[in-house]
């Protein structure tokens, strides 16, 4: 078999590969195109966040007043992969019906977490949704709020997102959030800018 000798061309950037990614019709890592078999995949922890507390201590008062998203695990074919591999906010919150961009490669949790569907251990009761109104899962009302958008606030002072979706999946925005409204307040108009004032 003769020899490649590399030709090598100015870049920007060196190219790289795609992550391996499960293929439940393969039943095989892919990557490229190309099967992997006999790939040992690696789990991680991964406790999203919604936005509400970025306070040292917020996490450990969700864990006491039962609030926040669960924690889910995240499985990769390579160790570093384990964060492009994690669920988005619409699959970790249920409300794929709303927003399902991402394709469903999840898989069934029974085989490495089966506590998630036992309300003793901890799990969680099938068809409850994410509320990021009141931070809990629970079955879904027209007062459920499916997203929020919140703002960076240096003292964490804020009780009020800046957006958030509805269930029916309409955003309201509030206005004094956006730059320009402050300065500019006639373009304060509903659908200005795509929102409801």
């Amino acid at each position: 078999m003769a020899s490649h000798i590399p030709a090598f061309h100015p870049a920007i950037m060196p190219y790289r590969s795609n992550i391996k990614e499960y293929s439940r019709d393969h039943r095989a890592w892919i990557q490229d195109g190309k099967k992997f078999h006999g790939v040992k995949s690696h789990k991680a922890f991964i406790w999203p966040k919604d936005g509400r507390n970025g306070s040292k201590w917020g996490r450990m008062k969700d864990i006491l007043q039962d609030k926040g998203p669960d924690i889910h695990i995240a499985i990769s074919a390579d160790k570093m992969d384990h964060m492009k591999n994690r669920q988005h906010k619409s699959r970790w919150a249920d409300w794929t019906c709303l927003d399902n961009r991402d394709r469903d490669v999840s898989m069934s949790p029974i085989k490495y977490a089966s506590w998630t569907h036992n309300n003793a251990l901890g799990g969680r009761a099938p068809g409850l949704s994410y509320d990021f109104r009141t931070r809990k899962y629970g079955k879904a009302d027209k007062h459920t709020w499916t997203d929020v958008k919140w703002q960076p606030d240096p003292n964490g002072k804020r009780l009020y997102p800046e957006a958030f979706r509805s269930f029916y999946g309409d955003w309201y925005q509030d206005n004094d959030y956006i730059p320009l409204i402050r300065h500019y307040p006639h373009l304060a108009h509903p659908g200005y800018f795509g929102y409801i004032s």
